[in-house]
């Protein structure tokens, strides 16, 4: 399309009008044929600000006959897609602002828009390039959930995790609303749809929920399904805290204000709350004898050989159950009731690390937005910053001349 320019002025504002030689013809979309102009409609699009002026492109588009049954079309123009009311640079700058750390509002304080219009515009790209994630490599899983809003309005978030050697980092996949088993359905449905096979995931790791573990079951079945090393050791240290709690009423002058002392790793404290803590093991308190279970497994799962960790295991388990603490025996069955998934990270090393990772810049991003008026838009933010997408719109910012990819 060969097109002349003119600038107006006025003030605040850059008007730029483009238009074409007479006896232009344009192709048509379906064949490429060069067709006459039917007629022209006139279009406006806001462009990215030139110095301290909003700029605007304003350009008589062309209509051609599309031929049956579409009838007269409107010629596609090379800077803006058809319905938007602004240029694709403008856009770019839009997914570019939303993606790096401002809220959509800030966003559009900063580019003069109304937030509904900005909106309007990640929907659409984000969607678009969501559709076309790449997905065919995948053969790990992870599922974890994150909240929404205040209360029990939870979402359920499917990663790829990360791999250091091949300097991959965690994605987000796909998102659900709700927290059960039918929401590892809805993403095994898209995941299909989008080029990978239930039977291609060799190992899914998820929390100890059993409503996720009967969706992985159910929709995996080839798949290891690995129980989270972190959410494991919470278990434990849960009971330790409870331990803490129950032992306290009979010994308050003992372990008033020592919860941190049993919760914390040895290289977290300082040498006076080591000292603290010894002085403490001494007193025969169910407490202490807990906390040595707790050191005991996050010691056994560090073993370098999984049959050592195994049998390690499995030694824990016989150790805590003739304990006599009831909170630690209750702790040591349930990890007996899950004891493949349990095993499973043994082998693998599997863990939702990078998953926690990713619901921290979640939560982030929910906190400086205030929230999210509905489950559309929590989606639209989480995939933007976590599905490292692929956008089809030109670079808004252009590269340092010395900058690598």
């Amino acid at each position: 399309m060969k097109l002349e320019g003119r600038v107006l002025r006025t003030p605040g504002r850059l008007d730029i009008r483009l238009d074409f030689p007479p006896g232009t013809r344009f192709p048509r979309a379906s064949d490429g044929q060069l067709c006459t102009i039917y007629d022209t409609e006139e279009h406006s699009w806001r462009h990215m600000n030139f110095f301290q002026y909003e700029c605007y492109l304003h350009a008589w588009v062309p209509r051609i006959d599309g031929r049956e049954p579409d009838g007269v079309k409107t010629v596609a123009v090379p800077w803006a897609r058809p319905g938007s009311g602004f240029t694709l640079l403008m856009e770019a700058m839009m997914v570019v602002l939303s993606q790096t750390g401002m809220t959509v509002a800030e966003a559009a304080r900063t580019m003069a828009e109304t937030p509904h219009r900005l909106w309007r515009v990640l929907f659409h790209h984000v969607d678009k390039a969501h559709e076309q994630i790449d997905v065919t490599g995948v053969t790990q899983l992870t599922v974890d959930e994150t909240s929404m809003k205040k209360g029990h309005d939870y979402i359920t978030v499917v990663c790829e995790p990360g791999c250091q050697e091949e300097k991959r980092a965690t994605r987000v996949l796909f998102v659900a609303e709700g927290k059960e088993a039918t929401t590892v359905k809805e993403a095994r449905i898209f995941l299909e749809e989008h080029g990978l096979p239930a039977s291609q995931v060799r190992e899914v790791c998820a929390d100890m929920s059993p409503t996720y573990a009967k969706g992985i079951r159910v929709e995996y079945p080839d798949a290891r399904l690995v129980f989270d090393f972190f959410h494991v050791v919470q278990l434990i240290t849960t009971a330790v805290d409870k331990v803490r709690r129950r032992e306290s009423i009979r010994f308050p002058h003992l372990l008033k204000g020592t919860r941190y002392l049993w919760l914390k790793n040895a290289e977290n404290l300082t040498e006076a709350q080591q000292e603290q803590r010894r002085k403490l093991c001494r007193n025969n308190l169910q407490t202490a004898k807990a906390h040595c279970h707790l050191a005991a497994f996050q010691d056994l799962l560090k073993a370098g050989e999984v049959e050592d960790a195994v049998s390690g295991l499995k030694w824990w388990y016989n150790w805590v159950c003739h304990s006599r603490i009831p909170e630690m025996i209750k702790v040591a069955k349930s990890i007996k009731a899950h004891w493949d998934g349990i095993v499973a990270y043994l082998e693998t090393r599997l863990t939702n690390a990078g998953a926690e990772a990713m619901n921290g810049l979640i939560q982030t991003a929910k906190r400086k937005a205030k929230g999210f008026r509905s489950f559309l838009y929590f989606k639209t933010i989480i995939y933007l910053i976590g599905s490292k997408l692929k956008f089809d719109l030109p670079i808004s910012i252009p590269a340092h001349p010395h900058q690598t990819t």
